[in-house]
């Protein structure tokens, strides 16, 4: 994880970047689905954490990791 404090048109935000080197996500936009799950739990992680986020991207590919980017702009 890495986390970089940003500064934008007078606006003051937090961006934390999550990255593995782990398999990979298959089907994205199904991992986003609120309720899927591979370990059999809620299934409300990567779409929760969208809802909660001013900017949210994620970019994976099969057998090369994921990366996950978040961004809080402060109100």
């Amino acid at each position: 994880m890495t986390m970089c404090k940003l500064q934008h048109e007078g606006r003051i935000g937090l961006q934390l970047t999550f990255e593995d080197e782990g398999p990979g996500i298959a089907d994205i936009e199904q991992a986003m689905t609120d309720g899927f799950s591979t370990l059999r739990s809620m299934g409300l992680g990567l779409g929760g954490t969208r809802r909660l986020v001013s900017e949210f991207d994620i970019q994976s590919q099969p057998g090369h990791g994921t990366r996950v980017s978040i961004t809080q702009w402060k109100r």
